[in-house]
This record gives structure tokens, C-alpha cells and sequence, in this order.
């Protein structure tokens, strides 16, 4: 029984790996527009670390942004599709730099469904 809810777990986590690679490569073709960032921040949180059981704090960048693609208006927080998460915080301002409110931004989006969008391919 815990063989086969090992194989589950794997399972899951191989189909959502193989989702977001497919998506990166799609993206590489989407076509861009500009937007402009609304706000932008790093959301900071402890987590479990694997490793020693111990927390660890992980930084991540939030960012808001608005862009129209055919016409209608979206609105946006992906900024990447793989997640943009840091071990130190140094890191995570140096990415915030990136984005200051009122930025204007290149932003990729997903022609069929252009509501889904990105504002970097790394």
C-alpha cells in the first residue's frame, strides 16, 4: 500500500512537471503586448525543509500587472510560469527591482486563452 501511494505521488508530480515543461515551450511562441505593473512586493513564508525536518524561510515576488491582448483589458500575477521563489531575500529584491509600480512590461501571452500570460520566459 505505501508502494503504490509512492507511485501516486510520483505520478502527480511527473504530469504537472511535464504540464509546465509544455507550457514553457509554448510560450516561447505566444505573442507579446505591453503592460504596466499595478504593484509589486515579496510575500515571505517558513516552510518545512526536507532535508532536516528544520523551516526555512522562502521569498517570493508578487506582481500585479494589466495588459490587453485583442482588445480586452486582464489583469495578471504570473510572472513566470515556473514559480519565482528564493532562499534569501537578497535575491528576491534583486527581482523586485525588476518590476517597480507603474513599469511599463513586455508581456507574453497565450493567443487561445489570453487571460493566461507571463512577463518572463526564464
Amino acid at each position: 500500500m505505501k508502494y503504490l501511494l509512492y507511485a501516486a505521488v510520483f505520478a502527480v508530480v511527473m504530469y504537472f512537471g511535464i504540464q509546465q515543461a509544455m507550457e514553457m515551450d509554448d510560450s516561447r511562441d505566444w505573442p507579446t503586448t505591453q503592460g504596466v505593473i499595478i504593484e509589486s512586493h515579496i510575500f515571505s513564508t517558513l516552510e518545512t525543509s526536507t532535508k532536516f525536518g528544520g523551516r526555512d524561510q522562502v521569498h517570493e515576488v508578487r506582481v500585479l500587472y494589466s495588459y490587453s491582448a485583442n482588445g480586452t483589458h486582464y489583469s495578471s500575477n504570473r510572472l513566470r510560469i515556473r514559480p519565482n521563489r528564493y532562499r534569501t531575500e537578497g535575491t528576491a529584491k534583486n527581482e523586485l527591482a525588476q518590476y517597480p509600480a507603474r513599469k511599463k512590461v513586455k508581456v507574453y501571452y497565450d493567443p487561445e486563452k489570453p487571460e493566461r500570460s507571463v512577463l518572463s520566459l526564464r
